[in-house]
């Protein structure tokens, strides 16, 4: 998932990499090296006719890799995703960013390749041709800023419609200490093993499959919002983290961004104003589903404290201080 609690360098102005972190196993896998610049030139002017297209390299994220590509004025972005399950996500979230996009919210859908395809294989990944989205990322701290996206987000989350999920279903995708792939992780601080104890506790008081289900956009970060300035439109990109998930997840993950509930409340009211969620359910559902988030960036970011992965990170404190943020919210 992209967002401040998870490290994303800052590509172009226009389209955004994300670091999809997705699981709270966050395993140490290791995928292919990401394809070379002149691998990515040749499969667009193949795939896509983009014969002589300028393709620069973007920052990429955890799991991705991205250029930025201009032909005659046109830009778009080129995403590389590791063959397996980053692939398979990769996909999906294609198919929601179109869904959305038809709806008249940019997503950075993708384009069709000369045989019709929303992505390609290259180099042991699946490259995919992103539609270019202008404008500025919004911000996180600007209350203005905060009501559009939570328009937006509500706006996206009811173009991608709602299903219902079990109580054994719901909890497969809650259930943080049986979805770790490494224990050690649980030992990385004193600290950790007791704070995820407690976040399963408040879940299953929760009841998550009682929430509204469906799908979601995964990492709703202020970055990935755009806003037009010509147009006045605000779109939601980098789908390379959604799933199918309780809707309240993707909102919990945005207040979280924005500072917590109090500073987030004009975002919350502003999706709320728009019917994607009862007041009730957001009423109940917050504080246990920001715990949740921040579980997952406790075990994500111990994990590669332990695995010393300085990925997407400037330096080792980097992970320190992702770290030291989620305890802040779960000891308390």
């Amino acid at each position: 998932m992209t967002h401040h609690a998870t490290p994303s360098p800052c590509p172009a102005a226009g389209h955004r990499a994300g670091s999809d972190v997705t699981s709270p196993s966050s395993s140490g896998t290791k995928y292919p090296a990401a394809p070379h610049g002149e691998t990515i030139t040749a499969a667009l002017a193949l795939h896509w006719d983009l014969d002589n297209a300028e393709v620069t390299p973007l920052m990429g994220g955890m799991n991705s890799a991205t250029w930025h590509v201009k032909r005659h004025g046109d830009e778009w972005v080129a995403k590389a995703v590791p063959d397996g399950p980053p692939a398979e996500q990769f996909r999906y979230g294609l198919d929601l960013a179109s869904r959305v996009e038809e709806t008249g919210i940019p997503c950075g859908a993708p384009v069709a390749s000369s045989e019709g395809r929303r992505t390609v294989a290259t180099d042991g990944h699946e490259l995919a041709l992103l539609r270019w989205v202008p404008g500025r990322e919004l911000n996180g701290n600007d209350e203005d800023d905060m009501v559009l996206m939570g328009v937006t987000l509500a706006r996206a989350h009811q173009a991608l419609g709602t299903h219902p999920v079990t109580e054994d279903q719901a909890w497969s995708r809650f259930d943080l200490l049986a979805g770790i792939e490494d224990t050690t992780v649980l030992h990385a601080r004193p600290w950790i093993r007791p704070a995820m104890e407690t976040v399963v506790r408040r879940l299953r008081q929760l009841r998550p499959e009682t929430l509204t289900w469906g799908p979601v956009h995964g990492a709703p970060a202020p970055e990935h919002f755009r806003l037009d300035p010509d147009t006045g439109l605000c779109g939601l990109i980098d789908w390379g983290a959604s799933s199918p998930w309780a809707r309240m997840y993707d909102l919990a993950t945005v207040v979280m961004d924005a500072g917590g509930p109090d500073t987030a409340r004009p975002l919350i009211q502003a999706y709320l104003a728009q019917g994607a969620l009862s007041p009730d359910e957001v009423g109940q559902a917050l504080i246990p589903l920001l715990d949740f988030r921040y579980a997952i960036n406790t075990l994500y970011y111990a994990g590669r404290i332990l695995r010393d992965d300085l990925t997407g990170v400037a330096d080792r404190a980097g992970n320190e201080e992702q770290l030291e943020q989620a305890r802040r919210w779960l000891v308390r």
